[in-house]
């Protein structure tokens, strides 16, 4: 029998975290970024002065290689930046000098951005399609020739091709998604500690983005722009090593088999699971637990194989078909309170720089300073994010314990292993986690709407931190409920699902009719949808994102680069996003109750899982 070592298993850990962070969500590190791409003058040909950077003697190798920096206001104005003043930002002197630049060169810039972050939430569905049809060791070597093309395609791209950014940048942001979707499987490896590691390897695919600061100072050093991205297309090697000895073929069981490994250089390895045994859609470690002790208490420990196949006796669960997933109340509450703190996150780094100019009345110091304070502090996102799994794995073993515990003293009648109550537990546990997000999300955004410059430090912390939060959160969400064969498609869904206004509009129908009225079942995902489910919520918010390019254009054409008003409303926009976890306090009420009027029932086992689109979630006795 081969099993996984711990070494093997730790050391795909750390590798995961690694290519998260040095690779996954390197679109995030824009705003440091946008500031080479201004030095290398892309999109410069129809500003009002446009030359090259060799007319002007720019260079990135040369010592005094400018920085240009936007700003809006009625008149277009410039301002540059050497090396020298990057270190010293005492020398506001270094940072008068007039340079190239203009307004359209920003917008276009930002539209980049725009697209690219869209791009990534867009290919969640096609990804987790390919995932689940194919495995991870075909669809990552995939990726990781696109993402090697994405790095060859912006190193080779000029001045007079800049609109290669357009589809080098999307390559890139879609092929980093994968790397993320492929690497939360992970959390299969470790039991109890699943939604932690979840949230760890999301909270690495956040702090990417400080790789492009670390770009920034590469170039500012003399290294050119081309060589950059020839590195980073020659570095992807590394993935594809990854991916025959690190990870699966197909993907990471769950509850992981005893005798399960993975990887080129694994041994004999069966993977079967005992008999009669089926993916649960909780947490295998207390559910294990639970189902021992229900067994034992009720003289039922010995069953046979055959008793197995024709009969459960079980608190089953059962599941929705895929639409009526995608209608249920909670799935429209969570795509609103994703989407919202989605935009609100890449709002604040697709306007960073015209925004912070604004801030710094045209210092160019100030505004480097501040750049560089903003991405050192996105490395911190991945020490941030375990944050959200442990209140949440926390809070899950803290209550399941106390319930036994008051269940063997007799002071409470619920059926501990009840399906009913292990759906409210997770529940329940996102109610916390997103709560706390939705106020991290009204504070950060009452940071930002006050234009004071010391104030937006305690900006960057509040975005990092919220970043962690909602990320890990949301892909914990979808991922303690459904096995890993259908993660690719949940989570792809989560991303791609359409229709701005069916989103706000049918959700408000659902939520009376679900809390008020009532419905014969819980709404709960179905496992083998669980890639579609979770890439539709992503869908939405990759639509949502557009807006981020109206509301640019609303901040520059209308507010004279003044962006409070638009900061204002997506404070209000972000404080109405506890919605969700509201209705999900109600929903787990409603799940209790359910319980208590419908109770423990003997039913046939289905002889497809996918039969009428039930699913039994446990097999614990309570008769």
């Amino acid at each position: 029998m081969s099993q996984v070592p711990p070494v093997k298993k730790w050391i795909t850990f750390v590798t995961g975290v690694l290519e998260c962070l040095l690779f996954g969500g390197l679109i995030f590190g824009w705003a440091s970024l946008v500031i080479v791409l201004k030095s290398e003058n892309f999109f410069s040909s129809n500003c009002p002065s446009a030359v090259n950077g060799q007319e002007n003697g720019f260079s990135n190798s040369s010592v005094n290689m400018a920085v240009t920096l936007v700003i809006f206001s009625n008149e277009t104005q410039f301002t540059t930046l050497s090396p020298k003043g990057l270190s010293n930002a005492s020398d506001v002197d270094s940072c008068a000098a007039p340079s190239v630049g203009c307004t359209y060169q920003d917008e276009q810039l930002s539209l980049v951005f725009t697209i690219a972050s869209a791009c990534l939430s867009f290919m969640a569905l096609p990804n987790g399609i390919l995932y689940d049809k194919f495995g991870t060791r075909k669809t990552r070597i995939v990726a990781s020739v696109t993402y090697a093309i994405a790095m060859l395609m912006t190193a080779f791209t000029t001045v007079a091709s800049s609109e290669m950014l357009f589809a080098s940048m999307c390559i890139m942001a879609a092929s980093g998604g994968y790397l993320l979707i492929t690497n939360m499987q992970i959390g299969n490896l470790f039991g109890d500690k699943r939604s932690t590691v979840i949230t760890l390897v999301n909270g690495a695919f956040d702090s990417s983005s400080f790789v492009f600061l670390v770009v920034l100072k590469i170039y500012e050093g003399g290294v050119s722009f081309k060589v950059i991205f020839l590195f980073f297309s020659v570095a992807t090697s590394l993935l594809l090593l990854r991916s025959l000895f690190l990870l699966p073929n197909k993907q990471f069981p769950w509850p992981l088999p005893q005798d399960y490994n993975y990887g080129i250089c694994r041994g004999k390895n069966t993977g079967r699971r005992p008999p009669g045994d089926v993916e649960l859609n909780h947490n295998n470690h207390d559910a294990g637990e639970l189902q021992q002790e229900a067994l034992m208490s009720n003289g039922n420990a010995q069953q046979t194989e055959e008793d197995e196949e024709e009969e459960i006796s079980t608190p089953e669960l059962y599941y929705p078909t895929f639409k009526k997933g995608l209608k249920s109340g909670m799935f429209y509450t969570h795509i609103f309170w994703f989407s919202v703190i989605q935009l609100r996150n890449y709002f604040f780094m697709g306007t960073f720089n015209p925004w912070m100019t604004k801030l710094a009345d045209s210092n160019g110091c100030v505004v480097i300073r501040y750049t560089e304070a903003f991405a050192i502090t996105q490395l911190f996102g991945v020490f941030c994010a375990p944050m959200n799994g442990l209140i949440m794995d926390t809070y899950r073993k803290y209550v399941t314990k106390k319930m036994v515990q008051d269940k063997q003293a007799g002071r409470n009648h619920v059926c501990v292993e009840s399906a009913y109550t292990k759906a409210s537990l997770d529940l329940r546990s996102c109610v916390v986690a997103f709560s706390l997000t939705t106020f991290l999300g009204v504070l950060f955004s009452v940071c930002v709407v006050i234009p004071v410059l010391p104030i937006q430090y305690l900006s960057f912390v509040l975005q990092v931190i919220l970043r962690s939060f909602l990320y890990g959160g949301n892909a914990t969400f979808f991922a303690v409920g459904y096995p890993p064969r259908h993660f690719g498609k949940m989570f792809g869904a989560d991303m791609f699902i359409g229709g701005v206004f069916s989103c706000f509009q049918y959700p408000l129908f659902i939520l009376t009719q679900d809390v008020f009225q009532g419905n014969p079942m819980p709404y709960l995902y179905p496992p083998r949808h669980f890639g579609k489910m979770l890439g539709s919520n992503y869908g939405v918010g990759g639509v949502i994102l557009i807006l981020q390019f109206p509301l640019f254009m609303l901040t520059v054409d209308t507010f004279g680069g003044n962006a409070t008003p638009v900061n204002i409303i997506l404070l209000v926009l972000t404080a109405l996003t506890v919605i969700h976890p509201v209705y999900l306090y109600f929903h787990c009420k409603w799940l209790d109750q359910q319980y208590r009027e419908n109770g423990p029932k003997t039913v046939k086992k289905p002889r497809r899982m996918e039969d009428e689109n039930l699913l039994v979630v446990d097999q614990v006795s309570t008769i």
